[in-house]
Formats: C-alpha cells, structure tokens, sequence
C-alpha cells in the first residue's frame, strides 16, 4: 500500500503553492463630471503597479448566544468587514494616486465647505469597486487569467496616510490608504 506522505507526493500535490507578490489591484475612481465637478482620471495602470502591498481584509461572522436550561447555544450572526488597507508608491506625475485619493477624499468631505460635492446626484457614484487579483506562479501571461479575483463592492478612502520626508533617506516615498467597503465577492478559479 503506498504511502501519501512522501515529499514527492508532497510537491505534486503543492503545485509550486502561491506566492504574495504575485497579484495586482485594479481600482476605480469616481468619474463624476458636470456643474463644475471635476472627475478623477487616473489609468488602470497606475494601480496595477504603484499599489505594492495589501492584504484581504477579514471578514467575521458575529456570534449569537441564546440560553437554553442553563447552557449558552451559539448561533451565527451577522457578516462584518473589516477595512482594506493599501501601501502605494507616490510619484510626480500629474495623475498621482495620492492626488486621486484626496480629490476623491474631498468630493466626500470637502475641506472649506465640509460638505459632499453636491446635493444633485446620487452618493453611490462616489463609491466604486476595487480588485484584488492573486496571480499564478508566473503572473499573468497574456491571456492567463487570475487565480483568485476578490472585489470589494462600494469602496470609499476612509484615510490618505502621510508622507513622510526625511534627507537622510534615499528610499522611495510611499503612503497608505484605508478604504471602507461594504462587502467582497471571491470568484477562485475564473
């Protein structure tokens, strides 16, 4: 009878496995226009390769407890999120992410005004979808598709980090975002 926990066995069922820095963000950005509003235009591409870090954010069934002859019965409750966080390295092009992310910030909640945009159009369109694509063992070879594809529906920037300048350093500048969400769709296997 053979036996299944040999190494070989081991790596042929492994696959090689998954590796974190193969995936990519692909995020949408409000596109409201009109009255004087102005859209937010930044390419696909910005976020594919100047998001460098994220993780997927937890997702946690609440507990119920119903007592029951002097025993507690735990029941599933309800569904939260926790919020999405995002590493982006900062650049100089007039299309910056960190410019995106605070016009995004202020259509929401303007700075002088501390008003939403406006009050003649529907809030949603200032929440949009966000992908978290995990790629294969060798990325994303034209016509590859993902192995996972997790959106997060409704996403809004709750907080643009900070840059921070410092002259004894010679790294590149980043900063952080957290986006709020309301809740995400896997597809595995698309």
């Amino acid at each position: 009878m053979p036996t299944n926990n040999s190494i070989s066995n081991f790596k042929t069922a492994f696959g090689g496995g998954t590796r974190a820095n193969r995936f990519e963000v692909v995020g949408g950005f409000p596109t409201i226009t009109g009255q004087g509003i102005p859209g937010i235009s930044v390419p696909t591409d910005e976020t594919k390769f100047k998001i460098f870090a994220t993780s997927l954010p937890k997702a946690e069934v609440g507990t119920i407890q119903v007592p029951y002859r002097g025993r507690l019965l735990n029941f599933a409750g309800d569904r939260s999120y926790g919020n999405w966080a995002v590493s982006v390295y900062d650049d100089n092009n007039t299309n910056s992410l960190w410019r995106a992310f605070n016009t995004w910030k202020e259509l929401l909640d303007g700075h002088l005004t501390h008003t939403v945009v406006n009050n003649d159009f529907d809030y949603s369109t200032l929440q949009t979808n966000w992908t978290i694509n995990q790629l294969p063992l060798n990325g994303t070879p034209t016509g590859t598709l993902p192995l996972r594809q997790i959106i997060l529906k409704n996403c809004w920037p709750s907080q643009v980090g900070s840059l921070d300048f410092d002259m004894a350093k010679a790294d590149q500048t980043i900063f952080n975002v957290v986006l709020t969400f309301d809740w995400y769709e896997i597809k595995i296997g698309i």
